[in-house]
């Protein structure tokens, strides 16, 4: 598809200077690299997923929402992929550790996909918003007790983390044991470094004991709620959508949370718009959301067929990153005036289209409540480190600051 008339004809494995895609996320202003990939190659760049592994990195808000949507086109599974098919990816690789084909919903497309996401959307709809705001509102009151009456904290770790972490393994029905380390699993396999295969090994294995386990003695959670469901045909399906739900909600819920407390701890006119009532909550929130999404680049599609994208020929077997954060700050959709932002719903941070985020609900509920909650404590805290020198973890696939060091007054 072509979406601006001239056509480019390069191949990625032609372009010498390829940046790796984990260098945009995790730079200080991955905003000005974005332009200059765009000055320089329009809606398409290319890019390394990993060394010497090439992709298209879709830039454009028009170009990003295409990928998404086109399912003709653009498929989410890996085995289109022409470096996965020929074996060109390192089996050991950590850029194959996470995108490995597997059998989940996130993996398949058409009526294959619609089966595989009919039971996480049935069971994410069935989570009682009575209790996901029990579990959450606990787990902030006693992360801030104890944090206060200590003196000192890391916020990202000891809050933006340890909450979403409480909060899912009550509603997966894991041991906290478990979830602590699937954290930890999670983001080493998002890490990019030679941590990153063994970590997905074991993290199988964990989600293999575990759903046996809930499979002999099942109770009232999300993971029995799976078993249970009549689309799933065996348990490695079950236990796919169960590291979906887990690594998803992990990966977006800790990077928005922990990027909204850095905005509030960091940014006084941000956090003057909301306690001055100039910016709801919500609001806050999706601001955040739009500007630094969690997700800076969604997984993968891969190109069915040759074809055009944003004036750039693609051929079969060509993997397109799409770049959200980029796309949000597509000058042709966005105003000028920040004040013309507040409710401005096209952003898309949480996908569109077969695939977009399914947890539509649940996921701002827990986001709002933890937020909420440092909201009317933050007036007792001070960043220890200067703004400036908050530094964001290094990946291609989340973005969130690495710590958030606090004094409390």
């Amino acid at each position: 598809m072509s979406l601006t008339g001239a056509v480019r004809v390069v191949r990625l494995e032609d372009v010498a200077d390829r940046p790796l895609l984990a260098d945009l996320a995790g730079a200080p202003d991955p905003a000005a690299r974005y332009e200059a990939l765009r000055s320089r190659w329009g809606a398409l760049a290319p890019v390394d997923l990993g060394p010497g592994v090439p992709a298209w990195l879709a830039l454009g808000h028009a170009e990003v929402s295409a990928v998404l949507r086109n399912e003709a086109m653009f498929s989410r599974d890996a085995r289109h992929w022409r470096y996965e098919a020929e074996g060109l990816v390192g089996r050991r690789s950590a850029t194959r550790a996470l995108l490995a084909p597997r059998d989940g919903a996130h993996d398949r497309d058409g009526a294959e996909h619609r089966r595989l996401r009919t039971p996480l959307a049935d069971t994410l709809d069935a989570v009682e918003d009575r209790r996901v705001r029990r579990t959450t509102d606990v787990a902030c009151a006693s992360a801030l007790d104890r944090l206060a009456a200590r003196g000192t904290a890391d916020m990202v770790a000891e809050y933006a983390v340890d909450v979403p972490v409480r909060v899912l393994a009550d509603l997966l029905g894991m041991t906290l044991a478990d979830a602590r380390r699937m954290h930890e699993l999670t983001v080493a396999q998002r890490s990019g470094t030679d941590d990153a295969h063994p970590a997905s090994v074991e993290a199988e294995d964990l989600l293999a004991g575990f759903v046996a386990g809930r499979r002999a003695e099942p109770s009232d959670d999300l993971t029995s709620a799976l078993l249970a469901h009549p689309a799933h045909e065996n348990d490695l399906e079950v236990m796919a959508a169960v590291g979906l739900v887990f690594a998803t909600a992990h990966d977006a819920e800790i990077a928005w949370i922990a990027t909204a407390l850095q905005r509030l701890l960091a940014d006084p006119a941000f956090a003057a718009r909301l306690h001055g009532g100039r910016l709801s909550l919500d609001d806050a929130l999706d601001e955040v959301a739009r500007d630094a999404p969690p997700l800076p680049h969604l997984r993968l599609r891969y190109a069915l067929a040759d074809g055009e994208l944003g004036g750039q020929a693609i051929a079969a077997g060509d993997a397109v990153v799409p770049a959200v954060a980029a796309a949000n700050a597509d000058r042709t959709v966005r105003a000028a005036d920040p004040w013309e932002q507040v409710d401005a719903r096209f952003h898309l941070t949480w996908g569109t289209g077969a695939h977009a985020c399914p947890a539509h609900r649940t996921a701002p509920l827990i986001t709002r409540t933890v937020v909420g909650h440092f909201l009317a404590r933050v007036a007792d805290m001070e960043l220890t480190v200067a703004p400036a020198d908050v530094e964001p973890v290094r990946s291609a696939w989340v973005r969130y600051p690495r710590e958030l060091p606090v004094r409390f007054r």
